[in-house]
Parts: C-alpha cells; sequence; structure tokens
C-alpha cells in the first residue's frame, strides 16, 4: 500500500506500508474516503518543515473496516473522522484537575502515543487507536465529513472565548479555519464580524458566509473603527499566526479587548509590549480541539448553521497530490483540496 508523507522542501514521497487487513488490541482499521490538505500540509511540503509523519494528512472520514479487541463503541461499515483522544484521567494533568491539558491530547501528533500511525491520511488505508475516532453523523455528505477536522479547530477557538451577545469580533485571515471562525462567531452572539483577507475571493466568500465586513488589511482600521464609534473591536480572532497579523490583531482591539491566537506560523515575532500594555489587552491562544467537540461541530453542519460547501474547490487522486501542493506553495487561491486515495 502507497501512503503520501511529506518528507523535505518540495518534496512529497510515496512510501510503500504493509495493507493492514487486522487492528491491534485497542485499535481500528480504516478505509480512507477523503482526506482534506490543510495548510500546515502546504507550510510543511513548501518550507520543509520537519513534522510527524502521522500529521501528513490529518483531516479525514474514513469507514471502519476492522476492530482490534478491546476497541468498543464502533462497528464495521461505521463511518469515523479523526479527533483527539478523550481525557486520559490518568495523567499528572488529569489527576491535578486539568483534564482540559491532558497529555493524551497532543499524544497521537507528537508520536508518543503506542498506536500512533506511521504515516497519515494520504493513504488508502490507516490503523488508528479507537479512542481518537469520533462516529460521523449520518446526513452529512462524505465532503462535509472531511472538512469536519478544521471547523472544529475553529469551534474549540471560539468556545475558549466566546463573544458576548452584541460584540464586535474580527477575523484576521480567511482561509478554512478563519472562514469557520467567522460563522460560529457570529452564531456565538456576535452582532459584527468583520473578516480582513487580502485575497479577492476569499473576501466575496466571507460576505457569502455572513461576515458583516470583509475587508483588505489596509482598509481593516477604519472599516472596524466606523463600525465601533472609533472603540475598537471587543475580540480578534488571528487565523494566520505572522508577525504581521498579530500587531494587526493588536491595532483592531479596544482597550481591554481579547486577542485570541488561533493561526501559528513557525519561527519568532516581534511584539510591541508597550502596544498591549496601553490597551491592558487580554491575550489567549487556541489549540486543536477536543473529543466531544466535533459531535457539537458535526450537529451544526448537519443543522445548515456552519456552512463548507463552498470552501471546497476540486477532489484529486492521490498521483496529484504533489503537483497540487506545488500549486499551493506557489500561491495557487484554493481554500480546500480533498484527496480521494483510491482515485
Amino acid at each position: 500500500m502507497r501512503a503520501a508523507l511529506i518528507s523535505g522542501r518540495r518534496l512529497l514521497e510515496m512510501q510503500d506500508f504493509p495493507y493492514p487487513e487486522t487492528a491491534p488490541p485497542g485499535a481500528v482499521v480504516v478505509d480512507l474516503i477523503l482526506t482534506g490538505v490543510c495548510g500546515s500540509d502546504v507550510a510543511a511540503y513548501r518550507n520543509g518543515e520537519q513534522c510527524p509523519p502521522f500529521l501528513s494528512g490529518h483531516e479525514w472520514v474514513g469507514r471502519v473496516a476492522a476492530l482490534g479487541e478491546g476497541a468498543v463503541g464502533l462497528s464495521v461499515g461505521d463511518r469515523v473522522v479523526a479527533a483527539t483522544p478523550p481525557a486520559c484521567g490518568r495523567c499528572d494533568m488529569c489527576t491535578k484537575g486539568h483534564a482540559d491539558r491532558c497529555r493524551e491530547f497532543s499524544a497521537l501528533a507528537f508520536g508518543s502515543h503506542p498506536l500512533t500511525p506511521d504515516h497519515g491520511g494520504f493513504a488508502e488505508r490507516i490503523v488508528m487507536p479507537a479512542e481518537a475516532l469520533v462516529r460521523v453523523h449520518d446526513d452529512l455528505t462524505h465532503e462535509q465529513a472531511a472538512m469536519v477536522e478544521p471547523a472544529t479547530v475553529a469551534l474549540h477557538a471560539v468556545r475558549r472565548r466566546s463573544p458576548r451577545l452584541g460584540d464586535v469580533a474580527v477575523v484576521i485571515g480567511a482561509g478554512p479555519v478563519g472562514l469557520f471562525a467567522a460563522q460560529l462567531l457570529r452564531i456565538a452572539g456576535a452582532a459584527r464580524v468583520v473578516v480582513v483577507e487580502p485575497q479577492a475571493r476569499r473576501r466575496e466568500l466571507a460576505a457569502e458566509l455572513g461576515a458583516s465586513a470583509a475587508v483588505t488589511p489596509a482598509d481593516a482600521g477604519r472599516v472596524v473603527s466606523e463600525l465601533t464609534a472609533g472603540l475598537g473591536a471587543d475580540l480578534v480572532f488571528d487565523c494566520v499566526g505572522n508577525e504581521r497579523a498579530l500587531a494587526a490583531a493588536v491595532e483592531l482591539s479596544r482597550p481591554g479587548g481579547v486577542v485570541m491566537m488561533v493561526g501559528v506560523a513557525t519561527g519568532s515575532v516581534a511584539v510591541s509590549p508597550l502596544g498591549w500594555v496601553s490597551k491592558e489587552l487580554s491575550f489567549d491562544t487556541s489549540l486543536a480541539h477536543h473529543s466531544h467537540e466535533f459531535d457539537i461541530c458535526m450537529q451544526l453542519i448537519a443543522d445548515g448553521k456552519l456552512r463548507t460547501d463552498v470552501l471546497h474547490d476540486r477532489t484529486i487522486g492521490l498521483d496529484e497530490l504533489d503537483d497540487a501542493l506545488s500549486a499551493l506553495s506557489d500561491g495557487l487561491d484554493e481554500l480546500k483540496v480533498l484527496v480521494d486515495p483510491r482515485r
């Protein structure tokens, strides 16, 4: 069986792995249906950043093909998505009352979980820990299900720093997570949501998805000032994570406002402490998601409150992935490319 792994700068390797027929105890064999290309996949390909093999294709939907001993809660034929394991209840964080920071949450991503796969979702099959799988709601399409993971990233961030009813929120960056965050902020009670994005097509999509305004970075300060009578935004979500976006988040916030960092770029960024202190800003961060949030997110999609359809640009085969990553790395403006590993 072939699996595609991002192994260096502009290097995608097709490696051979055994075709799994059975699963070890506690694990599940999954036939992969669709796998999304994440922005982190593109960044790793473009910059040669090293990442665990499991993260080469971590946004996917598949169908259970075989169950290992002790893999409870699932049946052969169930559609599933890769999620975060629930809190273990045993690690030092859990026993000290910090179950929302359980060590198991990051074990898969960093390869310390004993059942971490040797590859990600750019393959025909994968063997996963049963505890890290969530059953897909029956009324979701395959395409919707393949975008549940990035949507849940946004949901987790909004749940960590929800707006108060009537707040003005800003989202910097209209990639998939940013567009999901903009929708969820409106659902959560923000009166106005301003999306800041340099790409015209993405601004149009933000407006279609309910943004009160979708503006260029050059116009953001003026528009936010007009909407808030000069105060600034109550809540700013940075879904980019670079130095320019972080500086803009500070500038667009009102005194006493909140900046939530969702996007993360590698390397360091410079900040102006005076800008933060003079406004007495609160700064928060959001990493990935919790297992129980996947069901919440799927229900919002099933109810038509959270849209995924306009983000899906095309579906490709595994043999086309290298060309797609190269084009995306060179600036091709596509939001979500899905890979059908059997095509």
